[in-house]
């Protein structure tokens, strides 16, 4: 009896692949974001030191690299193309979450919270990172095809 249980749980799994993928896909891309965003390597400043430029190429690297791994695990371009998407909306939502924590715990006002949250995320998430992400996605995918 507990392996028939064991089995039906396997199945199940590997039916909410795709899904669980997408999802930390999309948990990595706000990952990503957010801690650039804090530690101010993709919003604009003065002149750009070495330290910030080999920041800004890890930041891109790792979003290469998240997106490459996730389209070679969905094995399947369609997959990946409408995974990034639904991925991207994700990390995108989570990383407006993030920014708009300090306005529900009363720390700023909604309305800087919110203007602050949208453009950050915006400058992060677009549109060189889409670009990145976008062609490691469907790299990876096209990369574990037979």
């Amino acid at each position: 009896m507990e392996l028939s249980r064991i089995k039906s749980i396997a199945s199940t799994l590997n039916k909410a692949r795709p899904g669980l993928v997408v999802l930390g896909w999309g948990i990595s891309l706000a990952s990503l974001a957010t801690t650039a965003i804090f530690q101010a390597l993709v919003v604009p400043q003065g002149s750009p030191t070495d330290v910030m430029t080999l920041g800004r190429v890890l930041y891109y690297a790792g979003i290469f690299a998240v997106s490459f791994l996730a389209g070679f695990v969905l094995e399947d371009v369609g997959r990946a193309l409408v995974g990034f998407f639904a991925s991207y909306g994700i990390g995108i939502l989570l990383t407006y979450l993030a920014l708009y924590l300090p306005a529900l715990g009363g720390l700023l006002s909604e309305r800087l919270a919110e203007v602050t949250g949208i453009t950050l995320t915006f400058i992060a998430l677009f549109p060189f990172a889409l670009l990145v992400g976008l062609i490691g996605g469907l790299l990876g995918a096209v990369t574990s095809e037979p």
